[in-house]
């Protein structure tokens, strides 16, 4: 059986990633369509606004075949981070195909510029380290330090997916036997877009705005099966304030400086801010700088409310995770027969695993529960889709 690897985090599952799915199966000739989905935290260091296993009930319901959850530490990082971790786990899968959602941009393109930047890697990095703290954002910084390397690409490279499309193609290379890559042109809302045109597919961003909100006259227009998603509760930061506030209270800055990612004297920063903000939105506003934007802030904030410490950050990336599953078809529950190996420990029940190399995960889902209200969410077994 053919297999194509999707990276995803469904937050929340719309239409655009349907049609993803559906390209990304068409254009690569897959039998089995593989999505490695972050858990119930996702890339930018937010809580997912739904829990890891209706996202993925949704998923395996229109074009996915086995659903595996990424781990919080492959899940909540920056673009290379995120698709190490991801690439990682799709090669443990033994994916032939890689497919990803780009702004602009052919399969050709794409791998002609991520052979580019690899061989100059070390000149990026040189000219990235020397125009830091310039105040604008890692992606135009970023972007800038490739034009000055490389010269102009036919890739917009200060657009996000663009961005992590070359991550991805960037790590798939460092493999003996590289996935295909299938790129698939982003349509409609892009990223960020906090447009409700009713024409064309909306952005997550748009979307989480309205679920939060609980504005639902729209949402069949952007969502299969949108009902589902409004007798759902959706959560965002908000819900776990009252627990790091707790955390960053509790601990002294020795304490916190066993987190990881606490960097640059940032914890005195976080306690001396801590007792005077009275929600989670004015305590970034106020500890955010140049050197630390919303979007890092926030996954340390993740990081401390998980009590995750540097040295489990070094062990992770050491070596091969188990694969938790979370769901498959009949399609995907005969993939996993096929690949089946002595070198991969697959997971299906959590019960079996109290600490170890699932520790963090462990933890992650308890303390989800705390503002999701869902007991026992994490001892689940995978979903089955006939």
């Amino acid at each position: 059986m053919k297999s194509c690897g999707v990276v995803a985090e469904y937050n929340p599952f719309h239409n655009g990633h349907r049609f993803q799915l559906q390209q990304a199966r068409e254009q690569s000739g897959a039998d089995v369509m593989v999505v490695s989905m972050s858990g119930n935290f996702t890339q930018r260091g937010e809580p997912a606004i739904y829990d890891k296993w209706l996202r993925a009930r949704m998923a395996l319901e229109n074009g996915a075949d086995l659903v595996l959850e990424q781990s919080v530490l492959g899940s909540v990082q920056a673009s290379d981070f995120f698709a190490k971790a991801n690439v990682r786990l799709l090669h443990q899968m033994n994916c032939d195909a890689i497919s990803f959602g780009a702004e602009n941009g052919t399969t050709s393109e794409f791998s002609e510029l991520a052979e580019k930047l690899v061989a100059s890697a070390d000149q990026i990095d040189q000219h990235f380290q020397s125009s830091r703290n310039d105040g604008s954002t890692y992606a135009a910084q970023m972007a800038e330090a490739i034009e000055a390397t490389i010269g102009k690409t036919a890739i917009r490279m200060n657009e996000p997916n663009n961005q992590l499309a070359l991550s991805y193609l960037k790590e798939n290379l460092l493999y003996s036997k590289p996935m295909q890559p299938v790129v698939i042109q982003r349509k409609g809302a892009g990223h960020n877009d906090q447009s409700g045109d009713t024409s064309k597919q909306a952005s997550g961003t748009y979307l989480r705005t309205l679920l939060l909100n609980q504005e639902y006259a729209n949402l069949g227009l952007w969502v299969p099966d949108a009902s589902r998603l409004m007798q759902e509760k959706a959560v965002s930061w908000d819900t776990w304030w009252p627990y790091l506030k707790y955390q960053i209270v509790l601990k002294t800055p020795d304490q916190l400086r066993e987190i990881y990612q606490m960097e640059e004297g940032i914890e005195f920063r976080l306690k001396k801010n801590i007792l005077e903000a009275e929600t989670f939105t004015t305590f970034i506003e106020s500890v955010k700088s140049k050197r630390w934007s919303w979007v890092r802030l926030q996954r340390l904030c993740v990081y401390i409310l998980l009590g995750i410490t540097r040295e489990e950050a070094v062990m992770y990336f050491k070596e091969n995770q188990p694969v938790r599953i979370l769901g498959f078809t009949a399609k995907g529950r005969a993939y996993l027969k096929q690949i089946k190996n002595d070198e991969t420990t697959f997971v299906t029940n959590m019960n079996k695993f109290t600490a170890g190399k699932l520790a963090i995960e462990i933890r992650s889902d308890a303390i989800y529960t705390f503002g999701h209200g869902e007991e026992q969410n994490f001892r689940r077994s995978p979903i089955i889709i006939p």
